[in-house]
């Protein structure tokens, strides 16, 4: 008897714990690129906390932000993101991709801007930095390099 509860117990616990990774399974990303990277701004540079250097640069009419990373470490080290990219006014902006999870829609967002003030939200965490600008290391980077170091 106490075997059968035991067994029973361990079924549902079994389920209780592996219900959230089909959730997690089911998130799929439905953003929807322009198969074309035409630049459209200019390449701006920011810094954050330990060095970190965020480079941004507007493409396809200002509609998408390709991001690149320097001294962030982990496997975004090196790497360039590419989402879409929202100018809302008045120094708001959003750059973000959109998601759904079974049928209800969501956006995750990397960066967005208040008052022109950057905030970076680090994947896969609940880590999040404010930028400032920099001119000096807006100088360093190039669009195409930008552009060649996408993630698949």
């Amino acid at each position: 008897m106490r075997a059968v509860a035991w067994l029973l117990a361990a079924t549902m616990a079994i389920t209780v714990l592996a219900a959230p990774v089909r959730a997690l399974a089911d998130d799929k990303v439905t953003t929807k690129f322009d198969p074309k990277i035409t630049p459209s701004g200019v390449v701006k540079a920011f810094t954050g906390r330990e060095g970190l250097i965020v480079v941004m640069l507007e493409i396809n009419d200002g509609k998408e932000m390709l991001v690149h990373f320097k001294k962030l470490g982990g496997e975004l080290e090196g790497k360039t993101l590419r989402h879409l990219y929202e100018d809302l006014g008045q120094g708001t902006k959003n750059v973000y991709l959109d998601h759904k999870r079974g049928s209800k829609p969501y956006r995750t967002y990397l960066l967005s801007a208040r008052d022109n003030r950057w905030t970076f939200y680090q994947p896969g965490s609940n880590n999040h930095f404010d930028l400032s600008y920099s001119e000096a290391d807006s100088d360093q980077f190039k669009a195409e390099d930008i552009i060649k170091a996408i993630k698949p």
